[in-house]
């Protein structure tokens, strides 16, 4: 990976409408990232370890230039186990431990995961107005997990009540497993044209297949029947989405008076087929029989999602350039049609449609220089995001020991729009720099996933909240406070409310985060080509919470040390500790968590101690060039 970069919000019309918390930029290595001239050719390995869930990663990547020609490969793996959770508590904690002792509430399930990378690139420039790439990634993840919790007696209720002795049995073992598989190809084009009304095109296509696959494995025995009987059943989930996309942007720039215009204006459209399918097959292991079940699971209907998306950005610079104007459009539409599947049975009452939407959507962003150090901004954006196929048309009816859990489809959901607000001033300066600012967002129809449906114990659905109101302010920057030694700092805190429906009273929004404080000291010496840093963490604990009853993070202070070393040019060593004093304590984000379990079945599969954050953690890497 070459780069993350993180924008909040919906700031730009130029990466969809749909980004409505942000967008994150994953940019890949290039050949050029690693060709440094000396040579045709150059090799990179790296290697990094971390004690929290022994994961090992280890990664080649070679890069090579013929003539016009550049090429580079790259593999990794990846193997690691389950978290060590030694700062949770064995007995549970406030919500107590319901499990066999065979199991405690501080042990996470035996888990061996194995993920594989891959990533080819082609590049060919013809000329330096044309720029030609080919490009092929793929990733896989196999995880497999044996789920002890529930070991022993399922249903220990039932064992006094003959009625329900089919739902009584001894779980022997329970061994599940996750693939998951995805793959990229793509051809980008980039063409200098340098006319007078037309500066660059731009225009890719790429196609990614992904799927995820689930297989577990489980042998009942259920004793308690007149006549005994042991089952392995085995339960097959397989859900895929295959993405074929297309974008094409133009940009030109041209003189208008006083002004200096850059006009960015293209398409980008995409087509996504979802399929779902699950199979349940029952082996008595008494007397061989095996039952084939298919259309298990949830009850999801092949659906086919077009976007096609027009969009026009243009940057106006004026007053000599300390003014610069960057309003946008993008016209989105969407298109999700579930009806092109005749195997799928609906849920009466919840027959699928057909779902199109428009929207234009409207950006305006202003920064203005107030002199060669300061400068103010603010901006104006929109969001429009649309349910997606799950939350729209998923079902189930025989969800949970007794098949009595029901998740019911909403074909009725509203999308979800946002208007949002920033303002605030920014500092460059020959040591340091420093970014504060104000935001306020205000969402329409936002869109909760599966909820529990009002007077119904055992139904869950998607739904809308009428009104979700979130501001807040973030800050950060760094300076050099000495030779060499710097101070930086980043906060951010957010507040909101929501309003679930016009009848009903406005409460907190469980998704704004506390007031939170990172500062850091960094020191390089470059005498020995060494940089530490070390950072603490401080944040403040929840007040607030839609549900009185609902479990709040108590406030915390963590510190992390780093250090890189590089011993020559060609190697750098890193190493980390987390949490150096072993602080006990839980997310500030953390949500969804009650004071107390609603039941022991809830305490017993999700206990809240596994959401203790890590204790102390050791991370080492190294970097070898050739």
């Amino acid at each position: 990976m070459k780069s993350v970069e993180i924008t909040r919000g919906p700031n730009s019309v130029l990466w969809g409408a749909d980004a409505l918390g942000g967008v994150v930029f994953f940019r890949t290595l290039d050949a050029d990232d690693l060709l440094d001239g000396t040579k045709p050719w150059a090799v990179e390995t790296k290697f990094s370890y971390d004690s929290f869930d022994k994961s090992f990663r280890k990664q080649i990547t070679g890069a090579a230039e013929a003539g016009d020609f550049t090429v580079l490969g790259s593999f990794g793996h990846m193997s690691s186990s389950e978290p060590d959770m030694r700062k949770a508590r064995a007995d549970g904690g406030s919500w107590g431990c319901p499990r066999e002792s065979i199991w405690p509430c501080n042990k996470a399930f035996p888990m061996d995961t194995d993920a594989y990378n891959g990533l080819m690139k082609l590049q060919w420039n013809p000329s330096a107005d044309h720029e030609f790439k080919l490009t092929g990634e793929w990733f896989e993840r196999n995880t497999d997990v044996d789920q002890k919790y529930d070991s022993g007696a399922a249903n220990p209720l039932y064992a006094s009540m003959p009625a329900y002795y089919s739902f009584y049995y001894q779980n022997e073992s329970w061994d599940r497993s996750l693939k998951m598989q995805r793959a990229r190809f793509a051809l980008d084009h980039r063409w200098t044209v340098g006319a007078s009304w037309l500066d660059e095109v731009k225009w890719n296509i790429s196609y990614s297949p992904q799927k995820r696959d689930t297989t577990s494995t489980q042998i009942r025995n259920y004793s308690l029947l007149a006549t005994p009987r042991r089952e392995k059943r085995i339960q097959i989930r397989n859900y895929s989405e295959d993405f074929l996309q297309a974008d094409v942007q133009l940009t030109s720039s041209f003189d208008l008076g006083q002004t200096s215009h850059k006009v960015i204006y293209g398409f980008a459209g995409d087509i996504t087929k979802s399929n779902y399918d699950g199979d349940n097959i029952t082996t008595n292991l008494n007397t061989g029989v095996t039952t084939v079940t298919p259309r298990q699971g949830f009850n999801f209907p092949k659906v086919d999602t077009i976007r096609a998306d027009f969009y026009v950005q243009d940057e106006i610079k004026l007053l000599d350039e300390r003014l610069t104007l960057t309003p946008g459009l993008r016209l989105a539409t969407y298109s999700l049609d579930p009806t092109k599947d005749d195997g799928y049975v609906s849920l009466d009452g919840f027959e699928p449609e057909k779902m199109d939407e428009t929207r234009l959507i409207k950006r305006l962003g202003a920064i203005y220089k107030l002199d060669d150090t300061y400068s103010v901004f603010a901006s104006y954006g929109e969001g429009f995001k649309m349910p997606t196929a799950q939350q729209l048309f998923v079902s189930s009816t025989s969800i949970g020991a007794t098949s009595m859990v029901e998740v019911i489809p909403n074909p009725n959901l509203k999308p979800e729009f946002v208007r949002s607000y920033e303002a605030g001033l920014r500092g460059e300066f020959n040591r340091g720099y420093f970014s504060a600012s104000t935001f306020y967002s205000d969402y329409k129809d936002f869109i909760r996933g599966l909820q529990r449906v009002p007077g119904e114990a055992d139904k869950y659905t998607s739904g809308n909240v009428e009104s979700v109101k979130v501001w807040g302010i973030e800050f950060g920057g760094e300076y050099e406070v000495y030779n060499n030694v710097f101070a930086n700092a980043a906060l951010s805190y957010m507040r909101g409310d929501q309003r679930v429906d016009a009848g009903s009273e406005k409460t907190p929004f469980d998704g704004a985060s506390p007031l939170t404080t990172v500062l850091g000291l960094r020191y390089i010496i470059p005498d020995w080509n060494l940089e530490t840093e070390f950072v603490g963490t401080f944040a403040s604990g929840v007040k607030r919470r839609a549900d009185e009853d609902a479990f709040k993070p108590s406030s915390y202070t963590v510190f992390d040390a780093y250090a890189k070393w590089s011993p020559t040019k060609q190697i750098d060593v890193n190493f980390g500790v987390e949490n150096i004093f072993d602080k006990r304590y839980f997310p500030n984000t953390l949500t969804g968590y009650a004071n107390s379990p609603e039941t022991s079945s809830v305490a017993n599969v999700n206990p809240l101690e596994m959401q203790v954050a890590p204790g102390r953690t050791f991370k080492v890497g190294a970097t070898m060039r050739f």
